[in-house]
């Protein structure tokens, strides 16, 4: 499949075939295409978008089940390029370093929701295939039209194309940094202008919880003496009569333990079957004493003590309070005020932290600001030469007398900006730099610069977005380049200029363009017709290469419509051989 792959110094990425089954109204697809200017057409609502659509989850945009075809589980797509160097092939030795004679990337969407990718048969995460992607195709439609109308993304645009986004990444690194140490810094001199009322309402609750002076387990024993002291009296009779029954009346229980067991002694001579039952006698006998001797002290210590009743309520209350305040149990009480003194220790030393973090802000700012600066510099210098690129791009494209700009200006600063260190006076940073970036024109002769959203019209920006992506072009890695109908707006013979120029960009891209227009078809190194066909009561996409006759034809029904005549023949027929003169 495909070519051997070079690892040279070459720079080319070309698409050469596609896989499609089961997507969209797309049942089983596959196209295969060459270098060149590769042209796709078709009536509207042939199914030229789905096409589009298909490539985008190769370069990683979000699948859903609603792309799978009615009736099937699992819709798949699948591209096969060559490459011959290039940022895609660094990323491709990264992802998969065994040596191959292209690049295969497949993406499988399923019924349920899942998807799933894959590069030469392994399988990739969503974020891979995304690095991967961007680096393989850019894909230029009525998006495209939206980014140059909407002047936040002007700055975008000029990073992007012109090299700028390494120098942009360097300065957003240090952006961050900044960024981050000021909002610390914030947070610090907040907590400070609170911090005299939390300090001595911290010192309160850890003195309050210290000269409570909790043990654990200590409520536990507290409960325990309580009980004790309350029920003394009946403790104490309990403890006493048990002693006197067990050993101290006449008839206790070891008195007669013990004449019991004299007469197992006496019976055990004369029948030695008794014998055993003396160890089990002698052993209650012990333990009666053992129990009495127990109960006696324990009686002897029992005594109702009032003022001890009285200090154990009064440490019960105590605990019970601190448990409302601070926790639970003892143990979360102390644990609390483990946690406040951290606290504590931190608030005290909010004032060093303060100092220590405004000087790493006031660094972090300086190096974020010369970044900045550098990164400013470098747009200006690219703004200047863009500026003259595209104007001379535009007056092949049909527009001699347009003027285009492009506006740098710095960000203003915050009111106040940076109200320490005298910083009122620098310029507002973001992550993008110092600068509000504009791109302007002036369609007529004697007219100002304006804003080119508010004046220009839509086949305007079709051959100034053209005229760019040729200068960015010439900058760029050799990328494969889809060109979906961005032929809006424009016809006659600025049509021909645009296709023109667009064969001129596949000199150094494999370029595809959906287009509407036979100006621009007629100049196809390969033409594709785009077309749907009922069959058995469904819809499918057909994607034909177009011979010589079928071209002729295609070109002359695009250019007079369902009925072609002779004279519609004739001319897409000069039309044809006036492209093969260039």
């Amino acid at each position: 499949m495909g070519r051997a792959l070079s690892r040279g110094r070459g720079r080319r990425v070309m698409l050469t075939e596609l896989n499609i089954k089961n997507f969209a109204i797309i049942d089983q697809l596959h196209v295969e295409f060459g270098p060149g200017l590769n042209v796709l057409t078709g009536e509207t609502g042939a199914g030229k978008s789905i096409l589009v659509d298909a490539i985008n989850l190769l370069l990683g945009s979000r699948a859903s089940p609603e792309m799978i075809r009615t009736g099937q589980e699992e819709a798949s797509v699948e591209a096969f390029f060559e490459l011959e160097g290039g940022k895609a092939l660094e990323i491709l030795d990264r992802l998969a370093p065994e040596k191959t004679d292209g690049l295969l990337i497949r993406r499988l969407i399923q019924r349920s929701g899942k998807s799933r990718a894959y590069l030469n048969g392994s399988s990739i995460t969503l974020h891979m295939l995304e690095e991967l992607g961007q680096e393989l195709i850019n894909i230029y439609g009525q998006h495209e039209h939206q980014d140059f109308l909407d002047p936040l993304r002007h700055i975008d645009i000029l990073d992007r194309s012109s090299n700028l986004l390494i120098l942009r990444q360097a300065f957003q690194e240090v952006y961050t940094q900044w960024a981050q140490a000021t909002s610390a810094l914030e947070e610090l001199i907040g907590r400070q202008k609170q911090r005299s009322d939390r300090l001595e309402l911290l010192s309160f609750q850890s003195k309050e919880i210290f000269r409570a002076n909790l043990k654990p387990g200590e409520e536990e024993e507290r409960i325990s003496e309580r009980a004790r002291l309350v029920h003394a009296e009946k403790l104490h009779s309990i403890a006493h009569q048990g002693a006197e029954v067990l050993y101290g009346e006449s008839g206790s229980v070891v008195e007669r333990l013990k004449s019991t067991l004299q007469r197992l002694r006496e019976g055990a001579k004369i029948d030695p079957a008794l014998a055993p039952c003396i160890p089990a006698v002698e052993s209650a006998l012990f333990q009666s004493e053992d129990v009495a001797s127990f109960l006696r002290s324990y009686a002897e210590k029992i005594l109702f003590d009032p003022r001890r009743l009285e200090a154990i309520e009064s440490r019960l209350d105590e605990i019970i309070k601190l448990k409302r305040k601070y926790g639970a149990s003892i143990g979360e009480i102390l644990a609390f005020k483990e946690k406040i003194d951290q606290e504590q220790k931190g608030l005290e030393s909010v004032g060093e932290k303060i100092s220590e973090l405004e000087k790493r802000t006031s660094t972090l700012y300086a190096q974020a600001l010369a970044s900045a600066a550098e990164l400013s510099q470098r747009r200006k210098k690219i703004a200047r030469e863009l500026s003259s690129k595209v104007e001379a791009e535009l007056s092949t494209l049909g527009m001699k007398k347009v003027r285009f700009g492009v506006q740098i200006e710095t960000e203003s600063p915050k009111e106040p900006a940076e109200p320490r260190e005298g910083r009122e006076q620098t310029p507002r940073l973001n992550e993008k730099g110092m600068d509000r970036v504009q791109f302007l024109i002036s369609p007529n002769p004697g007219e100002e610069l304006k804003p080119l959203a508010k004046i220009a019209s839509g086949g305007e920006l079709s051959r100034i977005m053209l005229a760019m992506k040729r200068i960015f072009a010439e900058e760029a890695w050799v990328k494969t380049l889809i060109f979906d109908e961005v032929d809006a707006g424009i016809g006659g013979g600025i049509a021909e200029v645009v296709g023109r120029k667009l064969k001129e960009i596949s000199s150094q891209h494999q370029v595809f363009c959906i287009t509407h227009l036979a100006q621009i078809a007629s100049l196809a190194d390969a033409h594709y017709r785009v077309f749907k066909k009922n069959q058995g009561g469904r819809t499918y996409v057909e994607v034909t290469p177009l011979n010589k006759v079928e071209r002729l034809e295609e070109v002359a029904r695009m250019l007079g419509g369902l009925k072609i005549t002779e004279k519609t023949l004739d001319h897409a027929r000069e039309m044809l051989k006036n492209a093969l003169k260039g």
